[in-house]
């Protein structure tokens, strides 16, 4: 069974989504756009513009912008000019993912399974995820999570929440944004103080749980965020030390594009400790992550993907896609491909592992 472990479904970007007025969904969505490193340019002549147009980068406040779409692409108008960036793909001509497409490119790639993941800017979207995997059981998991930043503050409801959504009965795992926590202006780590109470509930169901780890402060997809980053994983192990039996997932990867070195991978041996944890797992997702600077099939990937089946084992090791963000540099095949295919030094039982087996112990499949 082939299980794409980090892939999406969310309703139309620039809907509410979940959130009881528009303007704080489309304040995350600026957020993220004002981050990634995705290219802007002004729609009018294509001339090439930058983040800066969204977030100021001297205060980091947020531009006073008015949202608009061009050619299905979300558009915002600053200064009198609109601009826009291919964060969603442009296949995605309503701004918008439902099961429904999901299952068919799944279909069309050759994939079994996905396990969807969420994201405040993508919308509070429990609910329209349970609907979704209630419709399609055998095809589609699910992350539940909580805006981090309101849990330190209203942990009871949070709690509440969480155990609600595992209560439905489908397959399904907690997911824990890091960089989201310290919007609430806490600046305490996440893995106790305030947050034990919720912790120890979520402890408590016997689900997995996934972790964004991203640094607190400091510019994405940069060296600037290296020191953070190692950061938070000591965080996680502080938290892996008091919750021995939960299993644990990171998301992403190792933040490949931080740890770039022309076209090498240097990671910290600091870095590997955090799965010296046998409970402890890595989601592989090369493509979304080096997609923008390397081409299919990303042999220059292939020395850093050995060393995590060298370091970690490929039985921890989950391909995943971010799916259908993706497709902003490849077909959801190739990503498929690329371990299916390419890396010739994996042995047939670490492709299985990487590809499916090790999902579907994570989640509890038979």
């Amino acid at each position: 069974m082939i299980i794409d472990g980090h892939m999406y479904s969310f309703p139309r970007f620039d809907s509410r989504a979940g959130y009881s007025e528009l303007g704080p969904k489309m304040r995350a969505v600026q957020r993220e756009l004002g981050g990634h490193h995705q290219p802007v340019w002004r729609v009018r002549d294509r001339a090439p513009a930058d983040n800066t147009t969204l977030i100021d980068p001297a205060t980091d406040e947020l531009r006073d912008i008015e949202w608009g779409r061009d050619l299905g692409r979300l558009t915002w108008n600053v200064d009198g000019e609109t601009y826009t960036k291919q964060y969603m793909p442009p296949m995605l001509h309503d701004l918008e993912a439902p099961p429904e497409l999901m299952i068919a490119e799944m279909d069309y790639a050759g994939v079994d399974m996905g396990i969807i993941h969420t994201s405040g800017h993508l919308g509070l979207i429990n609910r329209y995820l349970r609907d979704g995997v209630a419709r399609y059981p055998d095809r589609l998991m699910r992350l539940i999570t909580v805006p981090s930043a309101g849990i330190p503050g209203d942990p009871d409801a949070a709690i509440q929440e969480i155990e609600d959504e595992v209560g439905d009965g489908d397959r399904c795992g907690v997911q824990f944004f890091t960089r989201y926590y310290y919007d609430s202006g806490e600046t305490e780590p996440w893995d106790d103080g305030k947050m034990r109470p919720f912790w120890e509930a979520v402890a408590a169901l016997g689900v997995p749980v996934y972790f964004t780890l991203h640094a607190r402060a400091g510019e994405r997809y940069t060296s600037a965020e290296q020191d953070g980053y190692l950061e938070e994983q000591r965080n996680l192990m502080r938290w892996m030390e008091r919750y021995p039996e939960v299993t644990v997932v990171v998301t992403h990867g190792l933040q490949w594009r931080s740890f770039l070195e022309g076209d090498e991978f240097s990671f910290p041996e600091e870095g590997w400790e955090l799965f010296r944890s046998p409970r402890c797992h890595l989601q592989l997702l090369i493509p979304i992550q080096v997609g923008g600077i390397w081409e299919y099939p990303w042999t220059e990937a292939e020395p850093m993907i050995k060393e995590c089946v060298d370091r970690i084992g490929a039985d921890r090791l989950i391909y995943g896609t971010d799916m259908p963000m993706v497709a902003r540099f490849c077909t959801y095949r190739q990503t498929l491909d690329q371990f299916r295919t390419h890396c010739d030094f994996l042995s047939p039982a670490e492709r299985n592992d990487i590809l499916g087996g090790t999902a579907a112990r994570v989640m509890g499949l038979e």
